[in-house]
């Protein structure tokens, strides 16, 4: 059998994966180090995750292992049987993983089976909020990697408080930041291009919704029905994840007057996020995004594991209650944001500290 040998493997399954792993890949190469860039296939959808390669100038995988979509638990069985035999026909000393979602569990609990040195990107963050599974698979990689790269002080508070040895971390800074700053010209210029694309006349709002807390009749019911107040004034666009897509049609709801439209590219995606009045939100990452772009930001849960976000930047934590909505979203509307948003280590160069520590 021939052992093909490597100096890094870099581990992707989801969109927000490819976006922290981009830059690292081609910090990586441009270092000389050889990487195995494996990607799970766990974003299954095209919509999501067809153009981010071409978007973000990021080459192939040299591995795809085609996890079929299904439940969270058939899932990470596959990915660590795939994994596993991935690995065992390779030659590589350390291994890295991105953010909190089933890829990264499935890769850390692999990499540590197998004696390799194991390092998390976006390591230290914590809603406390045990039903999300993002909370239980970001508790479990940290507790298991050698390297923990943290992308603020509280993640690195976080992780003292939880008695990880403090030389295993270290805070280099949001990785997320190093695509959009590299991207910010393409990104910005795409602006009106998708505006004019989907005909937008007026003041818009963008909302994503993706976490299973809020795909429930309840939930949505509220949120739209704080979202009926502005629709005279405001286009209220919805680049609907496919979760959110087949909840609606299955349970047969209606939501007239807003604008629901396909998953967009990175690029194009965050140009309409950059023009917005206001975005709401259950994401993680578009949190760090719209900070970052200086753009108002409604969280639309109850807690936040980027609480930086919150004290440095433009979010708030509100979650769906329909009059509290209503009334974060008037308060939004009154205040204005500071010119410019400056957060430690959130300039672009985590990439090259991640390498400083690792070499």
């Amino acid at each position: 059998m021939i052992i093909n040998s490597y100096d890094v493997a870099l581990v992707v399954g989801t969109r927000p994966n490819f976006i922290k792993a981009a830059p690292l890949v081609k910090y990586f190469e441009s270092k000389n180090l050889k990487v195995l860039f494996i990607h799970t296939g766990q974003h299954w959808d095209k919509n999501l995750s067809g153009n981010i390669f071409t978007d973000l100038e990021l080459r192939e995988p040299d591995v795809n292992l085609e996890t079929p979509l299904d439940g969270m638990n058939h899932q990470l069985s596959y990915m660590i049987k795939s994994l596993d035999t991935t690995l065992s026909k390779t030659k590589v000393p350390r291994l890295g993983v991105f953010g909190d979602v089933t890829s990264t569990l499935a890769a850390a609990l692999v990499a540590k089976n197998r004696d390799l040195e194991l390092f998390h990107v976006e390591s230290g963050l914590r809603s406390r909020n045990m039903n999300m599974p993002e909370e239980r698979n970001r508790l479990a990689v940290d507790t298991i990697s050698d390297y923990l790269f943290t992308p603020s002080d509280d993640a690195v508070q976080n992780l003292l408080d939880e008695n990880i040895e403090e030389e295993k971390i270290f805070n280099v800074g949001n990785i997320m930041i190093d695509t959009l700053k590299t991207n910010m010209d393409k990104i910005l210029s795409s602006k009106s291009y998708v505006v004019n694309d989907l005909n937008i006349n007026e003041p818009y709002f963008v909302m994503t919704l993706h976490r299973p807390s809020n795909l429930t009749n309840e939930a949505l019911h509220g949120i739209f029905t704080a979202l009926d107040s502005f629709k005279k004034d405001y286009k209220i666009l919805i680049p609907a994840h496919p979760r959110l897509s087949q909840f609606i049609q299955k349970n047969n709801l209606q939501f007239e007057d807003f604008m629901f439209i396909d998953p967009l590219p990175y690029i194009k995606f965050l140009g309409l996020v950059s023009g917005a009045e206001l975005v709401l939100t259950d994401s993680g990452g578009l949190q760090e995004e719209t900070t970052y772009l200086n753009v108002k930001c409604l969280t639309l849960r109850e807690e936040t594991e980027r609480p930086i976000t919150v004290t440095q930047g433009t979010n708030k934590v509100v979650g769906i209650n329909t009059e509290v909505i209503i009334n974060e979203i008037n308060n939004s509307l009154d205040c204005k944001l500071s010119n410019e948003i400056k957060i430690k280590n959130w300039d672009g160069f985590t990439s090259s500290r991640i390498f400083e520590a690792l070499y």
